[in-house]
């Protein structure tokens, strides 16, 4: 990121030129925004390399809304075969993949530098993409190709997953261990940690993400250090949240967000089952053939109950929870 106006000639050339813009995109968020000479410079993660990043996050889906919608379309295209979890655990070699559940891009730097520590090498860095909606059952199903959503509670006793040779482990807490088949052909760790946390109060704060830091160093000993060597090893994630600090959300008057309101209540997507048309408006893309519309870019709808006051937001099409790691590692 670079200091002086956000929106320059080069930027606005760059997003509306023809062609993909997602592949530059990725880049400027992993060799800007979150990078790790970044999260390695801050003094304090939440004040140097948290709120700056999403700054710069909330500035360029502004831009995008308004003169590169279609950078949103290209969230929605399935990964490429490089970036897909079932084609990495099929590949015909050992294999392990560790899924931690919400994690984002933001945490990126954090397990590049538990991979250092513990002594990994790191054979690819990049990113993948959530499912459609970006939620965690519609990743089960999409991602792992079964034949239904399902809970990743559920994934260690699924018969089509054991068929060809993947093992499956669920982890409810960052603490949790458990006994792996080394002779598994391939090992599929699901924590949910760190989604667990944002049902906590302290999610309301956003030194909710430095509280996630000292917790993830667990996780990662208690998942990623346990597969047997010999193995490359994919840590990723099921989807990203979008955070809704001060200022940290589109700015849209409450005549604006009023019908969104009443369309999505306190979500950022929205199932269509056909009683009702679905939702027109600029900030809502409509996926006739996921039967969904998701909110774009950082609208914050404003609910009440115990979710309102949350900072941390998933389901919708952002990209920050549309983007997610794809980190391989071998040891």
């Amino acid at each position: 990121m670079t200091d002086g106006p956000f929106l320059t000639q080069a930027l606005l050339a760059r997003l509306t030129q023809p062609g993909p813009r997602l592949p530059w995109l990725e880049h400027w968020l992993l060799d800007e925004v979150w990078s790790r000479a970044r999260f390695e410079a801050a003094e304090d993660v939440v004040r140097d390399y948290l709120l700056p990043g999403e700054r710069a996050v909330q500035e360029m889906e502004e831009i995008l809304a308004a003169a590169a919608m279609r950078a949103y379309d290209e969230l929605l295209a399935p990964p490429t075969p490089d970036r897909d979890l079932r084609a990495f655990l099929e590949a015909g070699r050992p294999s392990a993949a560790v899924v931690f559940d919400g994690l984002s891009l933001r945490e990126l730097p954090a397990l590049l530098r538990l991979a250092d520590r513990s002594g990994f090498t790191v054979q690819e860095l990049g990113v993948s993409t959530a499912a459609v909606p970006s939620e965690t059952t519609d990743f089960t199903q999409q991602r792992l190709r079964l034949a239904s959503r399902v809970a990743p509670t559920s994934l260690p006793g699924r018969g089509e997953l054991r068929a060809v040779g993947i093992e499956c482990a669920y982890y409810d807490s960052p603490r949790g261990r458990r006994a792996l088949d080394a002779t598994a052909p391939a090992l599929l760790l699901w924590s949910a940690f760190p989604d667990q946390t944002y049902r906590d109060a302290e999610a309301n704060f956003d030194s909710h993400f430095a509280q996630i830091q000292t917790y993830l160093d667990t996780a990662w000993q208690n998942t990623v250090q346990q597969i047997p060597r010999g193995r490359p090893i994919l840590v990723t994630s099921d989807h990203g949240y979008v955070f809704f600090g001060h200022g940290l959300s589109a700015p849209r008057s409450n005549a604006a967000l009023r019908p969104l309101a009443a369309r999505f209540g306190g979500e950022r997507f929205a199932r269509l089952d056909g009683s009702e048309p679905p939702p027109g408006h600029p900030d809502v893309a409509v996926i006739p053939s996921h039967g969904v519309a998701m909110l774009r870019g950082r609208v914050q709808v404003h609910t009440s109950g115990p979710d309102a006051n949350k900072l941390y937001k998933h389901g919708g099409l952002s990209l920050m929870e549309m983007l997610t790691p794809w980190l391989v590692l071998t040891r």
